[in-house]
């Protein structure tokens, strides 16, 4: 996950997961040698959301580790917003060369994967997050939510606890609360078995990225290449594409023609086979004005 001496920065909420995770880093630092340090970010969602963030601040200086406490207000508090604005932030870090560590277990890795399920993406979406992706890695991925809290208490950690991960509101949450224990009653086991599939539709992805690559979007046989591999050439050539988008462009393909709106005066126009990204007014081919069937669909996580 990093090399010796590389730099680990430590996403610490002061939650239990993410405060097993430093103190695992911590106490095994001299097996994994990574250079730790710990940064915490305050959303200001709520009233204690500061009192979090000092919390982990003296926890962190107790250990000798150097921490940073940064304020982040995205425009709303949905979770997507919220997500992005710790991801910008953790770029910043991985721009510089080092590793951002989080806190994910099995069975956020479960949550995922229903989450993704029940939006419709493909196989990218079905391998849920990964261990080891963009800077970002996950050390307790494979570990039960059990096991954490097992070593948290024989450690006799102290943590903060986020009342709003026990609203039913997010739907990720529901999931957490609702569904996952309706699926451990219908079959024990279904959080490790979700866990697998989402580990083997990953190991699959991998492979069709790597073929993938091989295809040229500019080519005339492109409109010739199996749908699995086309749609993500697509993805690999415009990364923020959306499924319903690329859906339409798969349907121009099978027809002989056709253009996908891009932003700001940009469209994608099949001609011949082929894939031109053009200026928004130029001649699109046989077929026009295909609409994504499902345009708020994301094609990967």
């Amino acid at each position: 996950m990093w090399e010796a001496g590389q730099e680990v920065v430590v996403a610490c909420s002061g939650g239990r997961d993410s405060v097993v995770l430093l103190d695992v880093l911590h106490a095994t630092q001299g097996a994994h040698g990574g250079r730790l340090s710990v940064l915490t970010v305050d959303h200001g969602q709520r009233p204690e959301s500061a009192d979090d963030a000092t919390f982990v601040v003296g926890w962190a200086a107790g250990l000798g580790l150097p921490v940073t406490a940064i304020p982040v207000g995205p425009r709303s508090g949905s979770e997507d917003d919220l997500r992005t604005a710790r991801h910008q932030l953790f770029d910043r870090y991985v721009a510089r060369g080092s590793v951002v560590a989080l806190g994910h277990h099995r069975r956020d890795q479960a949550e995922t994967l229903l989450l993704q399920l029940l939006r419709g993406g493909g196989v990218a979406a079905r391998r849920g997050m990964l261990p080891v992706r963009q800077g970002r890695v996950r050390p307790l991925f494979d570990e039960r939510p059990g096991a954490l809290n097992a070593w948290a208490v024989a450690r006799g950690l102290a943590w903060r606890e986020d009342p709003t991960n026990q609203s039913l509101g997010p739907l990720r949450n529901r999931v957490r609360h609702q569904l996952l224990p309706l699926l451990e009653t219908l079959r024990p086991g279904a959080e490790a078995t979700l866990a697998r599939s989402a580990r083997l539709a990953a190991v699959d992805e991998a492979l069709l990225e790597t073929l993938a690559r091989d295809l040229s979007v500019d080519s005339p046989s492109f409109g010739a290449a199996p749908e699995a591999l086309a749609r993500r050439a697509l993805l690999q050539r415009w990364p923020t594409l959306q499924g319903g988008q690329v859906d339409a462009l798969m349907a121009a393909l099978r027809v002989g023609g056709g253009a996908v709106a891009l932003a700001e005066g940009r469209s994608l126009v099949v001609v011949d086979g082929a894939v031109e990204e053009r200026a928004v007014g130029v001649a699109s081919g046989v077929v026009t004005n295909l609409k994504p069937a499902s345009a708020g669909l994301e094609e990967s996580p």
